[in-house]
Order: C-alpha cells, then structure tokens, then sequence
C-alpha cells in the first residue's frame, strides 16, 4: 500500500508539508511528522531533499521540540533562502496541564541546508486574538519581508494577521489581512500568497463546523493597505475528499511549485484507514507547478515526473475496452474525450465517469462496499491525467483547471475498464523510481 513515488513516513503519522524551497539546487520539503500513528502529540519536522523533485532522501528531523517555546510541538510553517543561508518560520507550541495554550512565531537558519540553528520566537501573540496563531508563511516583496500567520480572532472567527519586516528579526504587525464581514470559519490555517505572470491569489485552510478545506481566491495584494482586496468567492483548490495544508515555494527557475497534505479528515476517518496497522499514515501529494490560464490558477504535476515513465502503452478505445494493468503504481492520460459520454472503472476501487455536463468520481471505501463520491458540473472535458500510486489518486481535468486528490486502496485486481462512445486516446505508464 505504500506510494513509490511519494513523499511518505517509514513509520509514524505524517501531515502538513513545511518549509519548502530549493536550496543550493536542492529542493527541500520537511513535514510535521510523529513517530508513532497517532494524529496528535509533539510534532515534529522530518526532512527529505532532492535534486529532481522525483527521488527523495529522508535526512531525518530536522526541528525536534526540546526549547521551551516549542516543547509540544514544532508546528508547521515555511521557507526563504536569502544571503546563502536558509530560514524555517515555524510555531512553537507550549501547552499547560489545564490544556492552555501558548503559541510563539520562531526561526531557525541553516548555513548548509542539513542542521538548523535554532534562535527562538520572533513574534508573540498580538492583542486580539485567541492562541489558535500559526502556520507562518514568508516571502518578500518591494524590498520588505512579509509573513501571513494563520489565525483565530477573539471572537472566535477566522483570519490571517500581516506581519512586516526589513531584516527578518524584528516584524511588525500590519492588521489582519482579510474581510471580516465574511465567513472564513472559526479558523484559518496555512495562509498562503501567490503570485504569478502579476495575478495574486490566496490560498487558504479554512476550518468550519461543515469540515476543513483549502480554498484559493483570485484578488490583490494591497501592500499599501494591507490587505487582500478578492475578486471572487473563493474555490476549491482541490476538490477530492483528501487534500488539505498545501504550500507552495518558487524555485530557481522562477517556476512555482505547490505540495499538500495527502490526507485530512476527521480523526476517525483517518485512523481506519488501512495502513495504521502497517505502522504508517498519510502522503504528501506530487508537487504541483501552479500556472495561470485564462485567468484561473491551474495545477500540473512537474515535468519532472515525466523521467519515471516506463513501458508506454497506447491504446484506441471504443465502446468496451477491458486494459490488464501492470501495476497501481502508474500514470493514465487520456485525450480527445470531449463531445462524448464515458466512463473508468480502476480495478473497482476508483471510477471516473462523465454525461450531460457533470464528472462524476466514485472511490471505494476501505471498510466496506460502498462508495464515496464526488461531483462536478464541466461542461467540456479535454483531457484527463490521473496519477495512481498504491494507495492514492490524483486526477487532473482539462490540464489542471480542477484536480481530485483522494486515498485510494487498490487491491490485486490490475485491470481498467474503459467506456466511451467514440475514440478515446489512452497512454498508460509505469511508474518506477
């Protein structure tokens, strides 16, 4: 059941990916991690680098809590490269024995990309707000750093405090970013700015009693203001059952480049899933380059995956096609799907289907026969890449204007069933790292 070409833990319990950025040219991706199977406790930064986005090396923890600012838990946060060193923004959290909480915005900077020093917190909670304050994300613009902070006001709602800086060190708090009028939940998590070819958007985790999404906003960054000014409502930036916490860091070639956590839930939907008792949970999504095309922000998995291509096959498909399939650990693409109804069937555990304007995705619940599903209304279907790999799901719609991300246990039964009402092109691949 374990992903080969994703992020995953040996053992233990594994969330929001931190830190990234591309170092020395490097790429470095840390993500909270527990070394047990259980979803809370002192987290921890587990630390994996790369030359190619493709193969990862685990170097292990790289934040362990033992300051007392942190000493229950290294909570997530980001990375900047600046002056050939590497700073990791993080949230210390400190708990007391009456279940109070302290959170504290530290630092800590790498000359060599491997051991972090640690020099503490940089920001202290600012007045109006509960201790749910975290998630740091840093970047710079007009000759200033700046950091978004997930938070909680004191009225119990959702936002994103703004903080300025010149230095790194000493910050300055510039209010909260976003529109209270408007229902951001009773928390935002994991804020994040985007800014591509000179459109902003906002990505943000947005906590509600209805259940924790990530959500992207089209707008503008005020910097004079200090605000996000939006000009839409928000969507879904993954609108599968299993994605949550996304980051995204531009690398060296100026590209942008998003990771999220392949997981999420409620607790008890976590803990069933199968895996626990192999000593493990969870996966960090492929990393995504983030690009802009008519306006809306899309995702598509890095060129780089394109090296792990093994044995293309290619196949015409019409009416029933029945493709044995040689591993779960595979890319799919098919193409000149538009004007026609169809269908996939994945070995029964994950089906894709379209009519009369709406996309239908089916996956088979682990712990019994029935099936989860999702629906979409699209009125025009191009293209479709679904990234499988053992026990997840990843499907990319019309070259990434929506994307599914979902678990998705296969079992031995290697085959996929295709229906369609005309031809359909399919290339299928092996993916081997």
């Amino acid at each position: 059941m374990r992903p080969k070409y994703h992020i995953s833990p040996e053992q233990g319990f594994l969330n929001d990916p931190n830190g990234l950025a591309q170092f020395r040219g490097k790429y470095h991706v840390f993500y909270q991690w527990l070394p047990d199977v259980v979803p809370q406790g002192s987290k921890q930064w587990r630390h994996c680098i790369s030359n190619d986005l493709v193969h990862w090396t685990d170097e292990g923890s790289a934040l362990q809590p033992d300051e007392w600012y942190e000493k229950n838990g290294c909570y997530s946060g980001s990375g900047i490269t600046t002056e050939d060193k590497y700073f990791l923004f993080y949230t210390g959290n400190v708990r007391d024995a009456e279940g109070g909480r302290e959170t504290y915005q530290c630092v800590a900077v790498s000359d060599d990309g491997k051991s972090f020093q640690k020099e503490g917190p940089v920001i202290y909670l600012p007045d109006g707000y509960t201790a749910h304050f975290r998630d740091p994300k840093v970047w710079k613009k007009n000759n200033s750093w700046w950091m978004v902070v997930g938070a909680q006001t004191k009225e119990l709602q959702g936002n994103v405090a703004l903080f300025e800086s010149n230095n790194l060190k000493k910050w300055d708090y510039r209010g909260n970013l976003l529109d209270p009028s408007m229902d951001w939940g009773y928390m935002c998590e994991c804020p994040d700015i985007v800014d591509i070819d000179g459109q902003q958007f906002l990505i943000v985790s947005c906590q509600k009693e209805t259940g924790c999404k990530g959500i992207v906003f089209s707008g503008k960054m005020d910097y004079i203001e200090a605000k996000f000014q939006l000009d839409d409502v928000g969507n879904l930036l993954d609108a599968g059952f299993d994605f949550y916490a996304p980051q995204s860091f531009v690398d060296e070639s100026g590209r942008c480049i998003l990771l999220g956590w392949l997981g999420a839930g409620k607790l008890d939907y976590q803990m069933s899933q199968p895996t626990v008792k192999e000593g493990w949970l969870h996966s960090l999504t492929i990393p995504r380059e983030l690009f802009v095309q008519n306006g809306k922000l899309h995702q598509q998995p890095v060129k780089e995956l394109e090296s792990i291509r093994r044995h293309e096959r290619v196949i015409e498909a019409e009416g029933h096609t029945f493709i044995n399939q040689e591993t779960w650990s595979a890319e799919l693409l098919a193409e000149q799907i538009s004007d026609q109804k169809f269908s996939f069937n994945f070995g029964n555990v994950l089906k894709i289907s379209f009519a009369n304007n709406s996309m239908v995705i089916q996956r088979k619940h682990w712990s019994s026969e029935e099936y989860d599903e999702v629906r979409a209304e699209i009125s025009v279907i191009k293209n479709i890449r679904v990234f499988l790999d053992q026990s997840t799901a990843e499907i990319f719609v019309n070259n990434g204007e929506k994307v599914f991300t979902f678990k998705s246990f296969f079992t031995d039964d290697k085959w996929v069933e295709v229906e369609s009402e005309k031809t359909i092109r399919i290339k299928i691949w092996r993916m081997e790292v």
